[in-house]
């Protein structure tokens, strides 16, 4: 893995860290949920992904695209994860945490994606740095 893509990763990563500081210490919602029959949608969230993978892929210029999905998809198995651990029934079990999750995992690796590649498109249009 290059310096380049290592360093994306870690902005992508702090990019979506900060933003959950921001919500925990606000007490507010911000990450603005959208509620569907198919579950709730963190339009704030699927920003926030964007726009991380967007800095990450910006950054890394290449090699990001595939680092970002499953950057989203390890952060979506440590929700679904700590979901299971608090559950109360009726959302206690596997199936039922991923139905109501699904939509929202679906778009948010779909926001990933889509951002590293914008990303990636970006970072080569800018001039190559002297390192």
């Amino acid at each position: 893995m290059s310096k380049r893509v290592l360093l994306g990763c870690i902005a992508a990563l702090a990019t979506m860290l900060v933003f959950d500081l921001l919500i925990s210490l606000s007490g507010r919602q911000l990450d603005l949920p959208l509620e569907t029959g198919s579950g709730s949608i963190p339009l704030g969230g699927l920003l926030v992904t964007f726009g991380a993978m967007l800095l990450g892929g910006w950054i890394a210029r290449r090699r990001f695209r595939w680092i970002a999905l499953g950057l989203a998809a390890a952060l979506w198995l440590a929700v679904v994860v700590t979901l299971l651990m608090i559950a109360q029934p009726p959302m206690d079990s596997l199936a039922t945490v991923l139905k109501h999750n699904a939509l929202a995992i679906v778009l948010s690796l779909a926001a990933a994606w889509c951002g590293a590649v914008m990303g990636e498109r970006l970072g080569h249009r800018r001039p190559a740095s002297a390192n």
